[in-house]
């Protein structure tokens, strides 16, 4: 390699370290390699590009376009303070298809490849140690129980969101596992074995629904590639062996890792919780439907989402219904009581942070009711979406949905540009009958995920999902063109 190839080869390797501890530090390294980029273009291929590359200059515009239609919403929006943030912190939709287009990428080849996703792995397990090792010492010596080890304030180096964490682990544990099988030799093997199990164990610590939902299908999907595909059957049932030994060794010791599974589990067949997230969709759904079309413009989503959240909360107060006899007055003045009461109740530290009223605070709240002259049963029908609705306006939350976030900035149009993400490159596998395996599986991760984060408003979703699916459309491009050239632009 040049020394400009190899100082764009080192940063790579250092982002993808990086990215699993402080997306600051990776933001950084974005910049860092954005400028080896441009150096690398002026000075060593004097504006001169690679033709395999500029062959699929259509795909890389298409990636890009998910930036530019944000810069359009600065059109039509009213809070440009805001929107010119969106701007900014969307720029590695631009910089990275930038980058994979115009720097010749001839020298990443697969093992080059692999090289980064190794980083990857090797920072998501450092991570890891680090935490567990923390955990351990708390519990062996300072009294903690197992739970410690699904604390988030485990992470005190720095806290990353257990859902981005889980994203992460999953995009190593299936490059781990299909690395398996592409390697030969025994120690080599070995290592990403352990390298598995401990991913396996780490996702499932996370505790992210989706992150160990997500693992369940990627697993399902690799064990039916390594039958189907790979025709290796006695490796396949070794290797489900060992996953089912792993998750059942992890459940036993710490119990409290289907937590969150059970605890969605009651929401759903509970006759008075209602799920959060189902709360929050109603209170919003209203600007979905308005600006469904073009959005509301990339600055003013959060206004327009607040604004939704308080009439939603509106119409839940206006929905309480008085015993009879009492005056307008009189009742509107206790109803305001009752619902402070609920509030203040709700948030006391014996009761869970996400507000998840249970039993007992229902029949205090059902008895309270009935002392502030409202009916029980018109507040049993509204006070656990009061409480949601308003810790939404308190923390301005966003929809934690990709796709809808989408539609509510930029309309159907930048969610169509949005999808190119994932059709295009399942159009170009189908069209040259050459499919990757860590290529979908990284669609499954992100598409799937999207459906309870909104992962491309912080950067911890933004680098990591534009520099690895850049890097797997290279991937994928190296299994379709021949050695690739430089030529003239």
């Amino acid at each position: 390699m040049t020394p400009f190839q190899k100082a764009e080869f080192a940063l790579m390797l250092i982002l993808a370290f990086s990215i699993p501890f402080y997306w600051y530090v990776a933001q950084i390294l974005e910049i860092a390699l954005v400028t080896c980029a441009i150096l690398k273009i002026i000075i060593q291929q004097k504006f001169q590009f690679n033709k395999a590359q500029l062959r699929w200059k259509w795909a890389y515009i298409i990636f890009m376009l998910t930036w530019l239609a944000t810069l359009c919403g600065m059109i039509y929006t009213q809070n440009a303070a805001e929107g010119w943030m969106a701007v900014i912190k969307k720029l590695g939709f631009l910089f990275f298809p930038l980058i994979f287009l115009l720097s010749d990428m001839s020298y990443l080849t697969k093992d080059r490849i692999r090289a980064v996703f190794c980083s990857l792995t090797a920072g998501i397990l450092v991570f890891f140690l680090t935490n567990v090792i923390w955990a351990a010492i708390d519990v062996i010596f300072n009294g903690y129980g197992t739970s410690r080890f699904f604390d988030k304030e485990l992470m005190k180096l720095y806290y990353v969101h257990h859902s981005y964490m889980s994203m992460y682990a999953t995009l190593a544990f299936a490059f781990c596992y299909i690395e398996f099988f592409n390697q030969k030799e025994l120690k080599v093997r070995i290592s990403y074995v352990i390298a598995e199990v401990m991913l396996f164990v780490f996702i499932i610590l996370c505790n992210s629904r989706a992150g160990i939902v997500v693992l369940v299908l990627e697993t399902i999907i690799l064990l039916a590639w390594t039958f189907f595909a790979k025709k290796e059957k006695k490796a396949g049932v070794v290797t489900c062996a060992i996953i089912l030994a792993a998750a059942g060794g992890t459940i036993k010791l710490l119990p409290e890792s289907i937590s969150r599974i059970t605890e969605t589990l009651n929401i759903i067949t509970s006759k008075s919780t209602n799920d959060r997230r189902l709360v929050q969709f109603i209170g919003y759904k209203q600007v979905l439907k308005e600006n469904w079309l073009f959005g509301v413009g990339s600055g003013d989503k959060y206004d327009e989402i607040v604004k939704s959240y308080k009439s939603h909360r509106d119409n839940l107060v206006s929905s309480i219904v008085p015993v009879q006899g009492v005056d307008k007055q009189t009742f509107e003045h206790n109803r305001d009581i009752l619902l402070q009461e609920i509030l203040t109740f709700t948030k006391q530290p014996d009761v869970s942070n996400w507000h998840v009223p249970n039993g007992f605070t229902e029949n205090f709240i059902m008895t309270d009711a009935e002392r502030r002259c409202c009916t029980p049963e018109s507040v049993g029908r509204m006070y656990v979406d009061y409480i949601y609705t308003t810790d939404a306006i308190a923390n301005t939350l966003n929809t934690h949905n990709q796709y809808f976030e989408t539609i509510i900035s930029l309309g159907v149009i930048g969610l169509i540009l949005l999808l190119g993400y994932f059709i295009v490159p399942i159009f170009i596998m189908i069209k040259n009958r050459n499919f990757s395996i860590i290529y979908l599986i990284f669609i499954l991760i992100i598409s799937f995920n999207a459906f309870f984060e909104a992962i491309f408003e912080r950067q911890c979703g933004i680098i990591f999902f534009n520099f690895f699916n850049m890097l797997l459309f290279s991937w994928l491009l190296t299994n379709i063109e021949p050695a690739a050239k430089v030529i003239k632009k």
